[in-house]
């Protein structure tokens, strides 16, 4: 295998096409720093399956996309094409046994489009990332082989774990492809064993099944058998009781008849007798209301009368009242003159005492000013002495507040002494619990971190599980996408296909004959003809307007056909009949020549009811290379014949030649065919690609479900894990709280005791002041008591001049009080006799309106005893008509009686028969719903129709008897399930299976066993005999890049080299034996360099890309390290990315990489043997 070529475009910093050819020998990438030297081999890595964006120094994917520069757009997609040659493809058949095909030239291709879809393809064919890497397997050019070296790579081998170097001599050995299917096999195995156990698991659960069902199906078996018998004899008692039923209801059916009959009799009678009834109450009511309206006149006078009578009464007796009124009156006025003079006599005597009072209040009133000067001067004596003693009160109660004062504050002293003990008692014991409190808060401290940390790994998890959930559900919309896209094609080409159907349909039917409707055609000759499409112009440039013409049945149709187009003045067309030929057809002569290709009727297929005319039609066509072979013909027989070339000219018998293009009737016909036939295919793939699209459909809804369930976990730890923060925060500040308290408490004791000590030396202070204030009390009491003896005495002198002062203002206040009532009474008695006078004129004028009423009062009378004597003759003669209307309705009401008793006999005949017809249709309905119940219970329980079943309906009164000895029987079985025997036989074909499919995974657990073993017996083999050529190797390269010194590989552990590391010793020349990490930087490059080229050397890569890995390396090193690339390029293809001057001179092709403009690569190529 070599490669050929490398094309990039739109990738990184390359956005057009760029193409590097690679030769045999060494090609040397060079260019300043920055310009894109190592985004070749980002390339390579790209092209070969590299999924991580970090390893190619990117963020995302989607930076390996051009992203546009000052002068060049973005590209939306980055393609890279890897062009290999001389390739040997090895295929397994699966035992171990391979084969090996030679492939000339492959080329492999990645494409990422911006949107996130990604494609890669083989040969320009799509294809999968996993069929990419296998091709590569073994052949040094996979992505973890050791075909791209970089400096920092180099450094990872020496640094890197044994384990982690195993690739080295895997690669030597060429035991990829078997580490592979080593894997695959251990995977399908895993599975294998797993499904084994599952499998086991389930026969086990369906044997443990069989036999639990087992006894259920005997016994169901028996239950079916039961209900078999029961079936027989229960339908047979039905077909009997339903045929019972059915003739005792057409008895039924003849009573109702009879009873309907004699009804409609009855109700004739009744309906006579109760018209003439009608008539009799007709005439009743009619009396009656005569009667009623004589009745109420004569009410109406009687009434009258009672009326105008008690109204007579009621003016006499008014009358007689307002003459009792008059004399009343009379009575009155007497009495109001007495009482008139009596009033005017007590006025003068009240006007006489009054006098006398006026004068003795003048005497009192001077005798009450002398004693109110008297006291008040002794009253502002004891105003003085109060006044003293109230200074006194207030000093003495200065002095007790004072002195209440300072006790309280010696008692909140006390107080505030006792409470200081015990507080700082308590803060010794809360600095107790402050300490205990503190080491529980640090206990959870530890357990919250804890949790937090385990609550983050599950986040980690679940978010895992998100993102490979997204990356499926991108991918999946990246299959959607190409399956809708394919869709959309798949339906525009099928519409297109539709569209240029309809157009040659159109074509096909414009280039028929247009016959009318009345002409019966069975078809046109162009449908009876079928050719492939290169003999199609030469049968329609020799045929020409035959193919339009019409095949009918007979001749007949012919001569009508011929007169409706002559009626119809029509275009000009042809017929001919389907079941005959033209009276004369020549013997077939052959013909034979230069430039004949065969008779026009062997290349065409005709149905064979129609032979006959594709022979009068074809029988002298002949078709040749050109027109000159048909001249020669033509020249060289005798015969007729029409000849006609491919390209649709014709030369008839007569010598006249036609050329030029016809109206390709039967290549139109042809297409529609064919196009038919494509838009059936067409639908069928659009039916799958919309059931893949609706698959892909379903599928990333189930996607994105499971997303927004991550989405949801994802919150909950995430909000869980806040919590646990939010608690840890919680418990650090509660342990500062505590700290800090710690300390408050702390100081909070010490100011304590300082305050105690001050607060008693107050109090002692405070009780010297309180002695002092209570012996100053004491003098002020003694004071006070002086001072209320002498009010005492005068208070009591006082009291007595208040005494006789208070009797003359008594006196005095009596005699207002009775000049003021004698005033009121003088006026009231004036009131009173100015009242008399007027109630005198009152009594006069109201005398004189009761002699008027009475007097009017007497004419009403007078006339309402007239009005009553004309009323009571006019009721007498009403009382006669009343009599006479009353006889005639008695003898009308006899009449109606004797109707009535007629109405009610027939009615209750009526009703007898009524009762009757519906007793028998009730009886009927119960029989007819005994007959449903029984139809019905016969369809639910058997699903059969009784009355028309074929079922004998004779049953013996033994299998009566026998049927509630089997129904017992039935009890006793109990509840079965009959589904139980379906169940058991399905169970047992289960069974069956299963067991089979565990033998089947037995067999391939046992192959695989034996694949794998012989794969380790491979592989072992191979790896050991390549670590002794590798270390071998290795001792050799070290000491040509050193010049001297000593290197070599060791296996690790006891374990097989299956599974062991290799160690690596290296002791450069002068240097003792130490560890590699303490080699310099050149001295690690040259090591590394060792082991690889020792590699290369047993087995070479087709392709090696070396990036700076001289860079490290000093002159002399240098020199070694090309010597040696030179020798290895005669089998490998060396790209080296390097800055270094010899290094470039060694190559013998140069790619030289600029950055002219600012984000865009530019390259150069030199071949070295052009410039020497």
């Amino acid at each position: 295998m070599r490669v050929e070529r490398l094309e990039l475009t739109g990738f990184k910093s390359f956005a057009d096409k760029t193409v590097f050819n690679f030769h045999s020998g060494i090609t040397a990438i060079v260019g300043p720093n920055g310009c894109g030297k190592s985004n070749v081999v980002d390339a390579f890595r790209w092209v070969l399956g590299e999924q991580s964006a970090k390893s190619l120094r990117g963020d995302s994917m989607e930076d390996v996309i051009f992203l546009g520069s000052a002068t060049k757009k973005t590209k939306g997609m980055a393609e890279v094409t890897l062009v290999l040659s001389d390739i040997t493809r090895h295929s397994s058949n699966g035992s171990g046994d391979e084969s090996r095909t030679a492939i000339s030239e492959i080329s492999v291709t990645r494409r990422l489009y911006r949107s996130g879809e990604s494609e890669y393809l083989m040969n320009k064919v799509q294809c999968r990332l996993k069929d990419i890497k296998n091709m590569f397997l073994d052949t040094g050019l996979e992505l973890k082989a050791y075909s791209i070296l970089e400096q920092g790579k180099m450094d990872h081998i020496l640094s890197s774990k044994p384990q982690d170097r195993r690739f080295l001599i895997e690669e030597v050995a060429g035991v990829m492809k078997y580490k592979v299917r080593r894997t695959e096999a251990l995977n399908k195995l895993e599975a294998s064993r797993s499904n084994l156990q599952r499998l086991q698991d389930i026969i086990a659960e369906v044997k443990r099944q069989i036999s639990t069902i087992d006894r259920h199906a005997k016994k169901a078996e028996r239950y079916k058998k039961l209900l078999e018998e029961i079936k027989d004899i229960e339908l047979r008692i039905a077909k009997r009781d339903s045929k019972a039923l059915r003739d005792e209801i057409s008895g039924l059916v003849l009573s109702e008849d009879a009873f309907k009959v004699k009804e409609a009799g009855i109700v004739t009678n009744l309906h006579a007798t109760e018209a003439l009834m009608e008539e009799k109450k007709r005439l009743c009511a009619d009396d009656e209301r005569r009667l009623g309206e004589i009745k109420m006149r004569l009410y109406s006078i009687e009434k009258e009368v009672a009326e105008d009578e008690g109204k007579t009464a009621l003016l006499r007796s008014d009358c007689d009242n307002l003459r009792e009124r008059t004399e009343a009156l009379l009575r009155r006025d007497g009495e109001l003159a007495a009482e008139s003079e009596d009033t005017v006599r007590a006025i003068r005597e009240m006007e006489t005492a009054r006098a006398e009072m006026t004068g003795e209040l003048g005497s009192l009133g001077t005798m009450l000013e002398d004693k109110t000067v008297v006291f008040s001067e002794a009253e502002n004596g004891i105003t003085a002495l109060e006044r003293d003693l109230e200074t006194l009160r207030k000093d003495l109660f200065s002095k007790a507040e004072e002195t209440s004062a300072l006790k309280n504050e010696m008692s909140q002293l006390s107080l505030r002494i006792e409470n200081i003990s015990r507080k700082a008692e308590k803060s010794s014991q809360d600095i107790g619990l402050l300490k205990d409190s503190l080491s529980s808060l640090l206990t959870a401290t530890g357990e919250a971190q804890n949790e937090r940390l385990r609550a983050e790994e599950e986040l980690v998890a679940v978010k895992n599980v998100k993102e490979a959930l997204f990356n499926k559900l991108r991918e999946k919309k990246m299959e959607l996408s190409a399956n809708e896209e394919t869709l959309h094609r798949e339906r525009e080409e099928a519409a297109a296909m539709s569209s240029k159907l309809e157009s040659l349909r159109e074509l096909d039917q414009l280039q028929r004959s247009s016959l009318d409707e009345k002409v019966k055609a069975l078809c046109q000759v162009a449908d009876i003809f079928e050719t492939s499409s290169r003999y199609e112009t030469a049968l329609e440039a020799v045929l020409g307007d035959k193919l339009n013409a019409a095949v009918v049945t007979d001749r007949n149709e012919i001569m009508g056909a011929l007169r409706h187009i002559s009626e119809r003045k029509s275009k000009r067309s042809g017929f001919i009949t389907f079941n005959s030929a033209p009276a004369y057809l020549p013997a077939r002569k052959d013909v034979s020549g230069s430039g004949i290709i065969g008779k026009a009727g062997d290349f065409v297929t005709v149905k064979e009811d129609f032979r006959k005319i594709a022979e009068a039609l074809l029988h002298d066509v002949v078709l040749v290379d050109d027109l000159g072979a048909a001249f020669s013909l033509r020249e060289t027989h005798d015969a007729p014949f029409y000849f006609v070339t491919l390209n649709g000219e014709v030369l008839e018998p007569s010598g006249m030649v036609f050329g030029g293009s016809g109206k390709e009737v039967l290549k139109v016909k042809r297409m529609v065919k064919e196009l038919e036939q494509d838009i059936s295919a067409k639908k069928l793939k659009i039916s799958a690609d919309e059931n893949a699209v609706s698959a892909n459909r379903e599928e990333i809804v189930s996607l994105e479900n499971d997303i927004i369930s991550a989405d949801g976990k994802i919150f909950s730890q995430e909000k869980y894990r806040h919590a646990l923060e939010v608690k840890l925060a919680g418990l650090d500040e509660e342990k500062e709280r505590l700290r800090k308290k710690h300390e408050y408490i702390s100081l909070e004791i010490t100011d304590d005791y300082a305050e105690k000590d001050n607060l008693k030396k107050l109090l002692e202070e405070k009780d010297g002041v309180r002695l002092r204030l209570e012996s100053e009390k004491l003098e002020i009491e003694g004071s006070i008591m002086n001072v209320q003896e002498t009010l005492s005495g005068r208070k009591e002198a006082l009291e007595k001049i208040r005494s006789g002062l208070t009797e003359i203002k008594l006196n005095l206040a009596s005699i207002r009080e009775k000049i003021a009532s004698a005033g009121k009474e003088l006026g009231r008695l004036n009131d009173l006799v100015h009242e008399i006078e007027n109630r005198k004129r009152n009594m006069a004028a109201e005398r004189s309106s009761i002699e008027e009423s009475i007097h009017l009062k007497e004419q009403e009378i007078s006339e309402k005893e007239d009005a009553v004597k004309g009323k009571i003759i006019s009721a007498g003669e009403l009382r006669d008509e009343v009599s006479g209307a009353e006889e005639t309705l008695e003898s009308r009401h006899a009449e109606l009686a004797v109707i009535e008793k007629q109405q009610k006999s027939l009615s209750a005949e009526l009703e007898s028969v009524r009762v009757e017809l519906n007793h028998a249709g009730m009886k009927k309905m119960e029989l007819s719903m005994k007959l449903n119940y029984l139809k019905e219970d016969i369809l639910k329980t058997y699903s059969l129709e009784i009355e028309t079943a074929d079922i004998a309906d004779t049953v013996s009164v033994e299998e009566e008897e026998d049927l509630a000895r089997l129904r017992e029987r039935l009890q006793e079985i109990g509840p079965v399930s009959l589904g139980t025997l379906d169940e058991y036989e399905e169970l047992k074909s289960r069974y069956e299976f299963l067991t089979k499919q565990r033998d089947d995974l037995q067999t391939s657990i046992d192959a695989l066993q034996d694949t794998i073993q012989k794969i380790n017996r491979t592989t072992q083999q191979r790896l050991t005999e390549a670590f002794n050529a590798l270390n071998e190797k290795f001792r050799e390269v070290f000491t040509t890049l050193f010049g001297k010194g000593r290197a070599e590989l060791h296996l690790t552990g006891e374990e097989s080299i299956l599974d062991a590391g290799i160690e690596i010793v290296a002791q450069p020349p002068g240097k003792k034996l130490q560890n590699l990490m303490l080699l310099s930087g050149g001295e690690k490059a040259l090591t590394a360099l060792s082991l690889l080229f020792a590699g290369f050397m047993i087995k070479p890569t087709p392709q090696c890309i070396l990036d700076e890995v001289d860079a490290p390396l000093d002159e002399s090193n240098t020199g070694r390290f090309i010597s040696l690339l030179k020798k290895l390029s005669e089998n490998i293809q060396f790209i080296t990315i390097t800055h270094n001057r010899r290094t470039m001179e060694a190559a013998n092709y140069i790619y030289g990489i600029t950055m002219e403009e600012p984000g865009s690569s530019k390259v150069v190529s030199m071949h070295m043997a052009d410039t020497v």
